[in-house]
Protein backbone atom coordinates (compact mmCIF):
# COMPACT_ATOMS: atom_id res chain seq x y z
CA UNK A 1 0.00 0.00 0.00
CA UNK A 2 1.48 3.37 -0.82
CA UNK A 3 1.79 6.48 1.30
CA UNK A 4 -0.79 8.52 -0.28
CA UNK A 5 -3.41 5.18 -0.33
CA UNK A 6 -2.88 5.25 3.69
CA UNK A 7 -3.51 8.76 4.03
CA UNK A 8 -6.57 8.68 1.93
CA UNK A 9 -7.73 5.27 3.71
CA UNK A 10 -6.80 7.50 7.46
CA UNK A 11 -8.76 10.67 6.41
CA UNK A 12 -11.90 8.78 5.40
CA UNK A 13 -11.97 6.97 8.76
CA UNK A 14 -11.95 10.20 10.26
CA UNK A 15 -14.81 11.11 8.40
CA UNK A 16 -16.71 8.05 9.33
CA UNK A 17 -15.47 8.60 13.13
CA UNK A 18 -17.07 12.42 12.91
CA UNK A 19 -20.00 11.07 11.00
CA UNK A 20 -20.69 8.31 14.06
CA UNK A 21 -20.27 10.78 16.80
CA UNK A 22 -22.94 13.12 15.09
CA UNK A 23 -25.20 10.25 14.40
CA UNK A 24 -25.03 8.70 18.02
CA UNK A 25 -24.67 12.56 18.95
CA UNK A 26 -28.51 12.87 17.31
CA UNK A 27 -29.96 9.37 18.96
CA UNK A 28 -28.97 9.76 22.11
CA UNK A 29 -30.43 13.46 22.44
CA UNK A 30 -33.86 11.98 20.11
CA UNK A 31 -33.67 9.21 23.10
CA UNK A 32 -33.08 11.25 26.06
CA UNK A 33 -33.64 15.13 25.71
CA UNK A 34 -35.84 16.52 27.82
CA UNK A 35 -36.76 20.26 28.31
CA UNK A 36 -35.48 21.21 31.76
CA UNK A 37 -34.73 17.49 33.09
CA UNK A 38 -33.04 16.73 35.91
CA UNK A 39 -30.12 14.32 34.28
CA UNK A 40 -28.04 14.23 37.81
CA UNK A 41 -30.83 12.53 39.25
CA UNK A 42 -33.10 9.71 38.68
CA UNK A 43 -34.59 9.13 35.12
CA UNK A 44 -38.21 10.47 35.10
CA UNK A 45 -37.25 12.70 32.12
CA UNK A 46 -37.87 9.42 29.95
CA UNK A 47 -41.62 9.89 31.35
CA UNK A 48 -42.15 12.96 28.87
CA UNK A 49 -40.21 11.73 25.81
CA UNK A 50 -42.75 9.47 22.87
CA UNK A 51 -42.50 5.78 21.98
CA UNK A 52 -41.64 7.24 18.74
CA UNK A 53 -38.60 8.83 20.05
CA UNK A 54 -37.07 6.00 21.99
CA UNK A 55 -37.69 3.54 19.21
CA UNK A 56 -35.84 6.17 16.16
CA UNK A 57 -33.02 7.56 19.38
CA UNK A 58 -32.30 3.73 20.39
CA UNK A 59 -31.23 2.51 16.93
CA UNK A 60 -29.74 5.70 15.14
CA UNK A 61 -27.53 5.42 18.63
CA UNK A 62 -26.73 1.87 19.14
CA UNK A 63 -26.45 1.09 14.76
CA UNK A 64 -24.14 4.14 14.30
CA UNK A 65 -22.02 3.82 17.16
CA UNK A 66 -19.39 0.95 15.95
CA UNK A 67 -18.10 3.75 13.77
CA UNK A 68 -16.53 5.21 16.66
CA UNK A 69 -13.95 2.54 16.40
CA UNK A 70 -13.13 3.44 13.04
CA UNK A 71 -12.73 6.66 14.07
CA UNK A 72 -10.68 6.30 16.99
CA UNK A 73 -8.35 4.18 14.22
CA UNK A 74 -7.89 7.46 12.31
CA UNK A 75 -6.95 9.31 15.98
CA UNK A 76 -4.35 6.70 16.56
CA UNK A 77 -2.81 7.08 12.93
CA UNK A 78 -2.10 11.02 13.50
CA UNK A 79 -1.23 10.72 16.90
CA UNK A 80 1.22 8.25 16.33
CA UNK A 81 2.55 7.80 12.69
CA UNK A 82 5.18 5.40 13.78
CA UNK A 83 2.21 3.11 14.92
CA UNK A 84 4.35 2.36 18.11
CA UNK A 85 3.03 0.65 21.73
CA UNK A 86 1.39 4.19 22.15
CA UNK A 87 -0.95 4.41 19.59
CA UNK A 88 -1.97 0.89 19.72
CA UNK A 89 -2.42 1.88 23.06
CA UNK A 90 -4.43 4.55 22.29
CA UNK A 91 -6.67 2.79 19.76
CA UNK A 92 -6.90 -0.66 21.45
CA UNK A 93 -8.43 1.44 24.82
CA UNK A 94 -10.70 3.63 22.74
CA UNK A 95 -11.95 1.22 20.88
CA UNK A 96 -13.04 -1.01 23.79
CA UNK A 97 -14.43 1.93 25.72
CA UNK A 98 -17.32 3.00 23.01
CA UNK A 99 -17.87 -1.22 22.36
CA UNK A 100 -18.57 -0.64 26.21
CA UNK A 101 -20.25 2.54 25.74
CA UNK A 102 -22.76 0.63 22.67
CA UNK A 103 -23.78 -2.11 25.32
CA UNK A 104 -24.58 0.66 27.45
CA UNK A 105 -26.54 3.00 25.07
CA UNK A 106 -28.65 0.15 24.04
CA UNK A 107 -30.32 -0.43 27.50
CA UNK A 108 -31.26 3.02 28.10
CA UNK A 109 -34.62 2.59 26.07
CA UNK A 110 -35.42 0.02 28.37
CA UNK A 111 -34.94 1.95 31.62
CA UNK A 112 -36.79 4.67 29.75
CA UNK A 113 -39.62 1.54 29.01
CA UNK A 114 -39.84 1.16 32.50
CA UNK A 115 -40.52 4.78 33.72
CA UNK A 116 -42.98 4.96 31.15
CA UNK A 117 -45.03 1.89 32.98
CA UNK A 118 -44.21 3.31 36.34
CA UNK A 119 -46.44 6.33 35.38
CA UNK A 120 -49.64 4.43 34.31
CA UNK A 121 -49.41 1.48 36.67
CA UNK A 122 -50.75 1.36 40.22
CA UNK A 123 -49.39 1.77 43.01
CA UNK A 124 -48.42 -1.65 44.02
CA UNK A 125 -47.40 -2.28 40.71
CA UNK A 126 -45.14 0.70 40.45
CA UNK A 127 -43.02 -0.88 43.69
CA UNK A 128 -42.68 -3.57 41.42
CA UNK A 129 -41.37 -1.52 38.58
CA UNK A 130 -39.49 0.49 40.77
CA UNK A 131 -37.44 -2.36 42.11
CA UNK A 132 -37.29 -3.20 38.75
CA UNK A 133 -35.67 0.04 37.48
CA UNK A 134 -33.39 0.12 40.43
CA UNK A 135 -31.92 -3.20 39.39
CA UNK A 136 -31.69 -2.45 36.06
CA UNK A 137 -30.13 1.24 36.66
CA UNK A 138 -27.34 -0.64 39.25
CA UNK A 139 -26.39 -2.65 36.25
CA UNK A 140 -26.29 -0.19 33.31
CA UNK A 141 -24.70 2.44 35.06
CA UNK A 142 -21.15 1.07 36.04
CA UNK A 143 -20.72 0.54 32.20
CA UNK A 144 -20.40 4.31 31.39
CA UNK A 145 -17.87 4.47 34.38
CA UNK A 146 -15.97 2.32 31.98
CA UNK A 147 -16.08 4.70 29.12
CA UNK A 148 -15.68 7.83 31.21
CA UNK A 149 -12.02 5.95 32.53
CA UNK A 150 -11.00 4.91 29.32
CA UNK A 151 -11.49 8.47 28.02
CA UNK A 152 -9.50 9.85 30.81
CA UNK A 153 -6.64 6.97 29.72
CA UNK A 154 -7.03 7.68 26.42
CA UNK A 155 -6.93 11.70 27.58
CA UNK A 156 -3.71 11.03 28.91
CA UNK A 157 -2.50 9.25 25.93
CA UNK A 158 -3.20 12.05 23.39
CA UNK A 159 -1.50 14.89 25.83
CA UNK A 160 1.88 12.99 26.31
CA UNK A 161 2.27 11.96 22.44
CA UNK A 162 1.54 15.18 21.23
CA UNK A 163 4.09 17.58 23.73
CA UNK A 164 6.38 14.75 24.33
CA UNK A 165 6.83 12.44 21.45
CA UNK A 166 6.39 12.30 17.49
CA UNK A 167 2.61 12.90 16.40
CA UNK A 168 1.48 14.31 12.95
CA UNK A 169 -1.15 17.09 14.92
CA UNK A 170 0.49 20.53 15.94
CA UNK A 171 1.23 20.93 19.86
CA UNK A 172 -2.26 22.79 20.82
CA UNK A 173 -4.19 19.76 19.74
CA UNK A 174 -3.19 18.30 23.21
CA UNK A 175 -5.83 20.95 24.86
CA UNK A 176 -8.77 18.99 22.91
CA UNK A 177 -8.17 15.70 24.74
CA UNK A 178 -11.66 13.74 24.75
CA UNK A 179 -11.99 13.96 28.44
CA UNK A 180 -10.93 18.19 28.97
CA UNK A 181 -14.06 18.33 26.22
CA UNK A 182 -16.37 16.45 28.59
CA UNK A 183 -15.41 18.42 31.48
CA UNK A 184 -15.80 21.73 29.71
CA UNK A 185 -19.26 20.90 28.43
CA UNK A 186 -20.29 19.11 32.00
CA UNK A 187 -19.00 22.74 33.67
CA UNK A 188 -21.09 24.66 31.15
CA UNK A 189 -24.16 22.50 32.33
CA UNK A 190 -23.67 23.54 36.00
CA UNK A 191 -22.74 27.21 35.04
CA UNK A 192 -25.54 27.63 31.98
CA UNK A 193 -27.38 24.97 32.85
CA UNK A 194 -30.04 26.60 29.88
CA UNK A 195 -27.35 26.15 27.33
CA UNK A 196 -25.39 22.79 29.01
CA UNK A 197 -28.46 20.93 29.10
CA UNK A 198 -28.77 21.02 25.28
CA UNK A 199 -25.52 19.21 25.59
CA UNK A 200 -25.23 17.00 28.54
CA UNK A 201 -27.71 14.70 26.87
CA UNK A 202 -25.27 13.47 24.31
CA UNK A 203 -22.14 15.30 26.05
CA UNK A 204 -19.50 12.50 24.87
CA UNK A 205 -20.23 12.66 21.12
CA UNK A 206 -20.18 16.62 20.81
CA UNK A 207 -16.72 16.24 22.64
CA UNK A 208 -16.21 13.78 20.08
CA UNK A 209 -17.54 15.93 16.99
CA UNK A 210 -15.02 18.60 18.35
CA UNK A 211 -12.14 16.15 18.45
CA UNK A 212 -13.01 14.23 15.03
CA UNK A 213 -13.03 17.36 13.09
CA UNK A 214 -10.13 19.68 14.19
CA UNK A 215 -8.39 15.87 13.41
CA UNK A 216 -9.71 15.63 9.64
CA UNK A 217 -9.11 19.86 9.46
CA UNK A 218 -5.68 19.69 10.45
CA UNK A 219 -4.75 16.66 8.50
CA UNK A 220 -6.19 18.72 5.56
CA UNK A 221 -3.62 21.57 6.57
CA UNK A 222 -0.77 19.29 6.82
CA UNK A 223 -1.66 17.42 3.30
CA UNK A 224 -1.81 21.11 1.65
CA UNK A 225 1.48 22.28 3.35
CA UNK A 226 3.30 19.22 2.31
CA UNK A 227 1.91 20.31 -0.78
CA UNK A 228 3.16 23.61 -1.08
CA UNK A 229 6.67 22.29 0.17
CA UNK A 230 6.83 19.48 -2.69
CA UNK A 231 6.18 22.36 -5.09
Amino acid sequence: MTKSTQDQYIRWAGYLGLLGAILVGAGEFTLQYSQGADYAHGYGYFASISKTRLTVGHYLSVLAAPLYAVGYWHLSKRLDPQNGWLGKTFFLVGAYAFIIGAVWMGQRVFLALIVQSMAVQSMSAGADLHNLLDAFAAHNEPLVNVLRVAMVVCSGLWIFQILARESSYPKWMAIFSPALMLGLIFALYITVPTLGGLLIPNAMNVAHIIVFSLSIWTGRRLTQDLGATDL
